[in-house]
């Protein structure tokens, strides 16, 4: 019986999750892919109050110890920090982060509530030590919805 629960479990888990397309906008790095869960189509669709689990892979060519993230979202076309995102990018890798090797991540936020529903983008920027060096950025469009 409790086989039966996790493997139910399993498949609506991986019924929710979709390796999204998204752009590649650093020329030190490269995300090879991204998988998001809740996403059922794309854009992927979130509810205000959702949590969101995000994991993939990475790789850039130059090292970093302490590198820092920047979650950013598109607001009136202009790129405005997510505030549910912390900036030390140790907290969702490895660190440190060795030049030319691929490295697994997971972020796990919660979507804000918005005063209304919209589409829009979605960016992550991953900077080295010195916090200007662009290690790896992706990008990729996404809908919020007013729950």
């Amino acid at each position: 019986m409790i086989r039966t629960i996790a493997i139910v479990a399993l498949f609506l888990a991986y019924a929710q999750a979709r390796n999204i397309t998204f752009s590649n906008c650093s020329p030190n790095g490269k995300i090879n892919f991204v998988n998001v869960i809740p996403c059922e189509a794309e854009p992927c669709t979130f509810k205000t109050g959702d949590e969101v689990h995000l994991n993939g892979q990475y790789k850039t060519s130059i090292a970093a110890s302490k590198p820092t993230l920047k979650a950013e979202i598109k607001v009136d076309g202009e790129w405005v920090e997510y505030p549910e995102v912390e900036s030390d990018a140790c907290k969702y890798t490895s660190c440190p982060i060795e030049a030319n090797v691929a490295y697994p991540y997971v972020l796990d936020t919660n979507v804000i509530d918005w005063p209304e529903s919209f589409a829009t983008e979605m960016r992550f920027r991953l900077f080295a030590d010195d916090g200007k060096t662009e290690l790896i950025c992706g990008s990729n469009a996404i809908v919020v919805v007013k729950a």
